[in-house]
């Protein structure tokens, strides 16, 4: 008896797991042209799902490449990144381009956190970590999180700025996300500072 729970259980926890994924791989992706795309929401060349030989995006990310590569129905478009916004990717996930480096957009709420592996050197080789960037609107500059980045670019915000140094003490605490809120902590300060 307890082995065949087991395998109800099993079974149901693996359709679960198969239907997540078959979500994910079903959303549209496409290419973010200007700003406006961006915050409206609008893909071009977007993939169609049902149709995935459709459209292929490519956005030559090795060696911060230059180029987008668009193909449909054969016929091959290349765009220059430093022209267009940014993409979403099969997972729903939008990054944007700056710099001819793709970086994932984390949180977009009062200002702009941004995500980008880096190749580190760690003992003897290389290993990618998370480095964290922002920016104050989704076409400015973009920034190395970090709280000399924050207390500059928000001087004028001093609440914010005071919030910031009694909560943080070393750069890489910046992105500190609070799984409870689902959010980043020092987006919440920010929205605590405005009030």
């Amino acid at each position: 008896m307890k082995q065949f729970k087991f395998a109800v259980i099993a079974t149901i926890i693996l359709a679960f797991v198969l239907i997540q994924k078959s979500n994910a791989q079903n959303q549209p992706t496409g290419l973010y042209l200007t700003t406006s795309d961006y915050l409206n929401h609008k893909l071009s060349y977007s993939t169609d799902p049902a149709h995935p030989d459709g459209i292929k995006i490519f956005a030559h990310q090795f060696l911060e490449g230059k180029t987008v590569s668009v193909v449909s129905s054969g016929k091959k478009q290349i765009l220059e990144k430093n022209k267009i916004f940014g993409y979403r990717d099969s997972n729903s996930d939008d990054f944007r381009f700056y710099g001819n480096r793709a970086y994932q957009i984390m949180d977009s709420t009062g200002f702009f956190i941004y995500r980008a592996d880096k190749l580190m050197q760690q003992g003897k080789g290389y290993k990618p970590i998370k480095v964290y960037y922002f920016s104050t609107k989704s076409d400015s500059e973009m920034l190395p999180l970090t709280l000399e980045n924050i207390a500059i670019t928000f001087r004028e915000n001093k609440k914010f700025r005071l919030m910031v140094d009694a909560e943080f003490k070393s750069d890489f605490s910046l992105a500190a996300f609070d799984n409870i809120s689902k959010a980043f902590k020092i987006k919440e300060l920010y929205s605590e500072s405005l009030k």
